[in-house]
This record gives structure tokens, sequence and C-alpha cells, in this order.
């Protein structure tokens, strides 16, 4: 894999919340998410796009 971003930063670019960023990870709705070991943080590659269908979350 070229270079990654964690749940945090691809969460922000897309305006989801982390959380659900995990989620599709463990899901394997974003492609080639990883992690060094069960609960360690996600790796993303930086060209990765949500899932078909996501919602951005509304900005109050």
């Amino acid at each position: 894999m070229s270079e990654a971003i964690g749940t945090r930063e691809f969460a922000e670019k897309f305006g989801v919340t982390p959380a659900t960023v995990s989620k599709w990870c463990r899901e394997g709705k974003i492609p080639d998410c990883n992690q060094d070991r069960k609960g360690s943080p996600w790796h993303i590659p930086k060209d990765a796009v949500p899932p078909a269908g996501y919602k951005r979350r509304k900005v109050k």
C-alpha cells in the first residue's frame, strides 16, 4: 500500500464520524483498509473513497 491516512483524517475529508469510518473498514466497505492487529488504528489508502450511497453528516 502506498501512503495511508487514519480514520479521523478520512472522516474529516468526507464529512462523517471516525466511528463510521471504523465500521466501514470492519465491514470491508472501504477496500484495502488494514490494521496491524485487532484494536490498533486503521490504515486507509490515501486515495480511498467512501462506499456508494454514503451520506455526509449535516453541519449544525
